[in-house]
């Protein structure tokens, strides 16, 4: 398990600070360090290393028993490598983003230049191969972080404009175009173009069409999984022996606030985890995630774990102190807050919790936030609790367990992704829905997993029994194929409204394939409902979904459709195909779209009432007692399932405000009752 904090980023803290804050980490229980190696400190001339800092640092680590972790920052690149022009990252509107000093290195040379320029890839690649080979010298370096939360590094600056438009970039896309399509004519078909010549091909600078947005998009998460590459390689050329890893800010279909990302920053946690031998997540809940930041922390978690597919990930980066919104810093936060923030990790899967950073922040934007500790280096109640969860935590029980794996499953569609964020940016739309499904069963305490359209040949070996399709806007296929497959064999699936309207590359549908194969109607018309509003579905007098955004009319084609629901005007809102062994459920709008302090009981009802409740096959029941499943914010109680060996531990973790009683009884016999006071989390061996 990894517990510690993010210490060095140069030149900060001093010398003089670091035997006192080296010997504290010790004695409140930490076991791992992570150090930056920023670029232009140690090269700053051309071929000239200068790793001595690090060094003291990595062996004075090593006395106390300090695991270290190199983070390699080329984003911080030598102000020699600034001689090409052409190599800047260029904006849409053509605005070079010059090198300058951002929040997060003090010793700027933000952002370099593009990695599409060859020169420049080749200096970088140079940096991280000789800082991997110089390092491998200490046992106490167990692994060195290649990219720090990988993303087109300006777009965070940049996020309502597009990257990047250098003249190396643009040949790129232009060489990825013809591999894809072959030639300019197949080319201009797909994109409705009549172009002569691929020099009259370009990428799109504004919203309109959506094929050439959609390649555009995809293009960059593909080149940033290639980017990523080059520097595993280049680290494993200097330290073989050494593992790689990386860490996302936060899920790119989520974004922090539920907004998405994706396809904006383009970081992608489904592409990049293959690349490395561990992953994991940086988070800043207080800071960046707003009042839900316990329920916004735990799925992102939940979400980092799925995209890791069993390989170790661990929360590499935690808030430790203030964010900074404004001059002096912002919401700190609380001691139960770092204790449940370290629970949601475990309950994830995830194998600790490393904090941003160890000592407050002494110059610049960030200056005086993120401390664990006190400007002096004292202990505060976050760096006492955090020290509390290390002894906690760190053991071989948890250390070598596994997430056990739930039947219930929400669906992940890159492509529908990309479609939303074509239609001028609407990802918010998409990862509305995504994370408002699984805020159904949350508030419900019931588990459940996600599962991406990457790994949809694996879903009749997964072990889903129940599958949910937020706005599953484009279907192949072949997904809807699976999807059949899956129904007939047992599964139960949800889908809300439009499922496959458009086919992967954005062009309307306009044969009824996906819908009446998979749920026995016939598409008629999308109607939008007024400023994108509200709509009823009513069951029955005294239940009532709530419906969003659009609503999708049907005419039912085969025998075996139940109508569940209709609309007030009469008009079918809610279907049942059964079919085979199984059967496939239409939500004609969209119910689960998550709306801060926005609650719809009905809706969260009939979610939960078509999930497994006891959320795995090994158990026969789960039960909580208290809380409220209903409050503004919310706030529930969650129990997720570990095995190491033959052993079942559950992992609870409490967000709410009153004492919750959880009872569990395995198909084995074998029971658990844990009672979990307000904002707390426990481990039990069943």
């Amino acid at each position: 398990m990894y517990y510690g904090a993010q210490y060095f980023r140069p030149p900060f803290p001093a010398k003089e600070c670091w035997q006192r804050d080296l010997d504290n980490m010790k004695a409140l229980g930490f076991n791992y360090i992570k150090l930056w190696a920023v670029w232009n400190w140690i090269e700053p001339e051309r071929g000239q290393f200068d790793f001595s800092e690090l060094d003291e640092l990595v062996r004075e680590s090593g006395k106390r028993g300090l695991q270290v972790v190199i983070n390699f920052i080329p984003e911080g690149a030598p102000f020699w490598t600034d001689t090409d022009e052409d190599g800047l990252y260029r904006t849409a509107d053509d605005q070079k983003i010059r090198y300058g000093g951002p929040a997060n290195i003090p010793s700027a040379g933000w952002p370099g230049r593009c990695m599409h320029d060859p020169e420049f890839r080749g200096y970088v690649e140079t940096f991280i191969e000789t800082t991997a080979r110089h390092f491998s010298q200490y046992d106490e370096v167990v692994a060195y972080d290649v990219w720090n939360e990988p993303h087109l590094e300006p777009m965070y600056d940049y996020r309502s404009n597009m990257l990047c438009y250098c003249p190396h970039s643009i040949q790129a896309f232009r060489s990825w175009l013809k591999k894809k399509y072959g030639t300019v004519e197949k080319l201009g078909k797909a994109w409705y173009r009549k172009y002569t010549s691929w020099e009259e091909v370009n990428p799109p600078r504004r919203f309109g069409t959506w094929a050439d947005m959609i390649d555009w998009r995809r293009f960059w998460l593909e080149e940033l999984r290639s980017w990523l590459r080059i520097r595993v390689a280049a680290a494993r050329r200097g330290a073989p022996e050494k593992p790689v890893q990386t860490h996302v800010a936060y899920s790119g279909i989520l974004g922090n606030k539920m907004e998405g990302g994706l396809a904006n920053e383009l970081g992608d946690e489904f592409l990049l985890a293959p690349e490395v031998d561990i992953f994991g997540l940086s988070s800043f809940p207080i800071w960046l995630m707003g009042r839900e930041h316990m329920f916004r922390h735990f799925i992102t978690n939940e979400i980092v774990a799925a995209s890791s597919r069993g390989k170790v990930f661990y929360q590499v980066e935690l808030q430790g102190g203030g964010g900074k919104p404004g001059l002096l810093g912002g919401c700190v936060p609380a001691a139960d807050d770092v204790r449940v923030w370290n629970y949601n990790t475990v309950a994830a899967g995830g194998k600790g919790s490393v904090y941003w950073q160890y000592a407050p922040e002494p110059a610049g934007v960030e200056s005086p936030g993120f401390g664990l500790t006190g400007f002096e280096g004292e202990n505060t109640p976050r760096s006492i609790e955090a020290g509390r969860c290390a002894r906690e935590l760190d053991n071989a029980l948890l250390d070598s367990a596994s997430i056990v794996p739930s039947v219930n499953a929400i669906y992940i569609s890159r492509d529908t992704d990309l479609l939303t964020f074509s239609s001028e940016r609407r990802e918010w739309m998409y990862s509305g829905s995504l994370s408002g499904a699984f805020e159904a069963l949350y508030r419900k305490s019931i588990p459940v997993r996600f599962f991406h359209q990457d790994d949809v040949d694996k879903i009749l070996e997964s072990g889903i029994k129940v599958l949910y399709l937020p706005m599953p806007l484009v279907l192949s296929d072949d997904e809807a194929e699976k999807f059949a497959s899956f129904v007939e064999q047992g599964g139960m699936l949800i889908s809300e409204a439009c499922p496959g309207l458009y086919h992967t590359d954005g062009l309307l549908r306009q044969n009824q394939s996906v819908i009446t194969r998979l749920f026995g109607v016939r598409h008629r018309e999308v109607q939008g409902i007024e400023g994108w509003g509200d709509t009823d579905i009513v069951l029955s007098e005294s239940k009532v979904l709530t419906g969003r955004f659009y609503r999708e009319l049907v005419d039912v084609m085969a025998e075996d459709v139940s109508v569940l629901g209709r609309f007030r005007d009469g008009e079918v809102a809610i279907t049942e195909y059964r079919k085979g062994k199984g059967r496939a459920i239409l939500i004609g709008s969209y119910i689960s779209s998550h709306e801060e302090g926005v609650v719809h009981p009905e809706n969260i009802g009939f979610l939960s009432d078509l999930a497994v409740s006891s959320g795995y096959d090994e158990v026969s029941s789960l039960k909580v007692i208290g809380g409220d499943p209903f409050t503004s914010v919310p706030s529930s109680a969650v129990i997720r399932l570990l095995k190491n060996g033959e052993r079942y531990i559950a992992v609870a973790v409490n967000h709410g405000n009153d004492t919750v009683h959880i009872s569990a009884e395995l198909k084995n016999g074998k029971t658990c009752n844990i009672e979990l006071p307000s904002r707390d989390g426990k481990y039990v061996e069943l």
